[in-house]
């Protein structure tokens, strides 16, 4: 298991990622690990992140999985992507109230520079809450590199 750097952080003092940025407040401040093929983040729910009371609001849920997958793709492919399409299934309420859940990404394929990631929430207990499948548009390291200041596989 290793802890994966936060290479935007270090990039620029304007980054305020709503998902990953340690410095903004008011988002999620995700942090990721990565074993073998898989890629997750141990995440704090907070009441503020909440739909119906001690429960997360399924956009939250839908934010925690796309940016998984996105990281995903950043540390294996070493590369920026886009989520091309993201379908969530929600298979029982996530409370936000019994401590760290856990949010996990693998790669189903990669082809002509899409991958597809099945991500899954489990919750304290480790069970299943949600679900996605998704499609990510993979840019080219040069493209990564120069339209999206993309620092580079090493750098995490």
């Amino acid at each position: 298991m290793r802890k994966v750097n936060n290479a935007f952080a270090e990039l620029t003092p304007e980054y305020m990622c709503f998902g990953c940025s340690p410095k903004n407040k008011q988002g999620l401040q995700m942090e990721f690990f990565e074993k073998d093929d898989i890629v997750w983040s141990e995440w704090q729910p907070r009441p503020e992140f909440d739909g119906w009371k001690g429960v997360t609001h399924g956009g939250i849920q839908a934010t925690l999985m796309d940016e998984t997958a996105e990281w995903y793709v950043f540390v294996k492919h070493g590369r920026s992507a886009v989520t091309m399409e993201l379908n969530c299934r929600y298979k029982k309420p996530l409370s936000s109230n019994k401590g760290k859940i856990t949010i996990k990404a693998e790669e189903i394929s990669f082809r002509r520079n899409i991958s597809e990631i099945k991500v899954s929430i489990f919750d304290t207990d480790g069970q299943l809450c949600s679900q996605a499948k998704g499609k990510f548009y993979v840019f080219s390291e040069q493209e990564s590199k120069e339209k999206y200041k993309f620092p580079g596989k090493g750098k995490f």
